[in-house]
């Protein structure tokens, strides 16, 4: 019961975070709308997004897909914050960036798709899949 409770508790927090993130997003104040994603990354999942950003597809793959005290919240927490940076990059129209990070989001939402049981469906992660398929 204790562990449901911080999860929940940590899931509104992040909340919270996401709608500050969300109007800096809309207001275009993109320096700050980094610094509080980077500041979100590092709170809730203790690795900072530059750092994920700049590890090549393997090594992603290693540290972060197959992380062992990673929680599910914790993945899709990551995901949803990548998701946010590379919708920074796809506004700047910076390709590379964009491409690296697409990946990386579609690896994790499949991972979090995967690991959901025979009862569960997130629409979010179905609908932020076909959007990066789509990109």
């Amino acid at each position: 019961m204790l562990k449901k409770d911080f999860i929940v508790r940590q899931l509104e927090e992040f909340g919270k975070v996401m709608a500050v993130i969300f109007g800096l997003k809309k207001d275009k104040d993109w320096h700050t709308y980094q610094n509080e994603i980077n500041n979100a990354a590092l709170k809730f999942t203790s690795f900072g997004l530059d750092y994920v950003e700049s590890l090549n597809q393997t090594d992603f793959e290693k540290e972060i897909l197959n992380h062992s005290t990673l929680t599910p919240e914790q993945h899709h927490i990551l995901a949803d914050l990548l998701f946010e940076k590379l919708n920074y990059y796809l506004s700047i129209e910076d390709a590379i960036k964009s491409e690296d990070l697409k990946q990386k989001c579609k690896k994790l939402y499949l991972l979090l798709q995967n690991n959901q049981t025979q009862n569960e469906f997130n629409l979010d992660i179905h609908y932020k899949l076909t959007f990066l398929s789509n990109l």
